[in-house]
């Protein structure tokens, strides 16, 4: 994390396009908003948009706007890069844009120009964009499923951030941060649960099991079973050290599993699915073994 700073305090200056690349829930949103926040543009507007829930039909008008009477009862209105300009754009999970969504995007990044959706004058806008994905976007370009030539137009700078299963000594700071008052709260029997379970969900994960360990804590203190941690695991291959789990069935032992990445991705079953690399109806077969409310 301290290399990571360093990297975005020398990058925060530049116009250059950044790829921000990290697991869901590691923070990619934060280090962008922190990127805007010291740069030259903070006085600009910062607008994160996620690529992946824009419909391919509506990318053009959702990008650049639309201008009065392009279609019935289209009124003239701003795009999201007439928003951003002077600001920074973040195209948040841009791995998930449609192909053809792509080769519009590609255009108004080689030159700040485009065209209100019905407009016969273009517009041009001083926009700096920031990308973020939790998708190996390499990957995609050679199964053909992310323009080679989009991937070469916004990856002049790359930055990675490490799930927190990789940082585990940062989690009294970010306790600290998101939820102070629990920090002298947790028990230190809570603190080694804090510190054992892998964090499939990152650090949005945390905050709700934060939230959750406030609400079920029956006193002053927050003991490991206010947590309500699903498994304890050694690190990210999930070995686990609970030996109570080990003589569970395999099948509700990865149900719990299943569960918990769910939950750390705020019930989005698609999210939890890309996180666990399985297919969504994998995750709902798992769902339906266990009885609990996955979000």
């Amino acid at each position: 994390m301290q290399t990571l700073a360093h990297q975005l305090a020398r990058y925060a200056d530049t116009d250059a396009t950044i790829v921000i690349r990290g697991e869901t829930g590691s923070g990619k949103e934060r280090v962008a908003r922190w990127l805007h926040s010291v740069s030259s543009r903070t006085q600009g507007q910062f607008i994160a948009l996620n690529c992946g829930a824009i419909p391919s039909e509506l990318v053009e008008a959702e990008l650049f706007g639309t201008a009065a009477g392009a279609f019935t009862g289209a009124r003239q209105r701003p795009g999201w890069f007439e928003r951003a300009d002077q600001g920074t754009l973040l195209l948040d999970e841009i791995g998930e844009m449609p192909l053809a969504a792509q080769a519009v995007l590609l255009r108004v990044l080689e030159d700040g120009v485009f065209w209100r959706v019905g407009s016969e004058r273009p517009t041009k806008v001083d926009v700096r964009i920031v990308c973020a994905t939790h998708r190996n976007l390499e990957a995609d370009v050679r199964t053909g499923r992310f323009r080679l030539d989009l991937f070469h137009r916004i990856s002049a700078l790359i930055l990675e951030v490490p799930p927190l299963r990789e940082r585990r000594e940062d989690l009294f700071a970010l306790t600290e941060q998101l939820l102070p008052t629990h920090v002298n709260r947790l028990t230190p029997a809570a603190w080694r649960a804090l510190e054992n379970y892998p964090w499939p969900g990152n650090i949005r994960e945390l905050k709700n099991v934060l939230v959750r360990a406030s609400l079920n804590a029956q006193g002053a203190r927050i003991g490991p079973n206010d947590l309500d941690l699903r498994h304890q695991a050694d690190g990210p291959t999930g070995v686990m050290t609970n030996s109570s789990a080990i003589l569970k069935p395999l099948n509700q032992v990865v149900s719990q599993y299943v569960f918990g990445a769910v939950r750390g991705c705020e019930g989005n079953i698609r999210a939890a699915a890309r996180l666990l690399k399985v297919s969504p109806t994998t995750v709902y077969r798992y769902l339906a073994m266990g009885s609990e409310d996955p979000i």
